[in-house]
């Protein structure tokens, strides 16, 4: 039995953190979608970690330390601005794109398979 309503938030903010992405590799973007990113990224993860530590559980740890790495990578690209080429940009993209889609794919998996078992208890 899949709680629906406690895991269509998590399913919707990965989709516009891709959406955000897509816009990073588009030619001519710039620093508004990089702060864009950061700001969109800090607020999933956030709620995510709040969600965790509710329900205490127990790969917080491991789980926060993937998102403190992707926030670090995020805010390296912030302090560059518009310093980089549509190419850079698209290159970005697509590398933190494939970050993503591992990460939602695989920890966030483990979340979800938590939350569900916690779900039916």
């Amino acid at each position: 039995m899949r709680k629906t309503s406690e895991l269509i938030w998590q399913d919707t903010q990965h989709q516009e953190l891709f959406a955000i992405l897509d816009d990073l590799g588009r030619a001519g973007s710039g620093a508004d979608v990089i702060k864009r990113l950061q700001l969109y990224t800090e607020t999933h993860f956030t709620l995510e970690e709040r969600y965790m530590e509710m329900l205490n559980y127990p790969g917080i740890a491991v789980h926060r330390k993937a998102h403190d790495d992707f926030r670090e990578e995020i805010s390296l690209l912030a302090r560059e601005g518009d310093a980089f080429d549509d190419d850079f940009r698209k290159l970005v993209s697509t590398y933190l794109s494939e970050w993503l889609k591992l990460h939602v794919f695989g920890i966030d998996k483990k979340l979800e398979e938590f939350i569900l078992q916690s779900a039916c208890k």
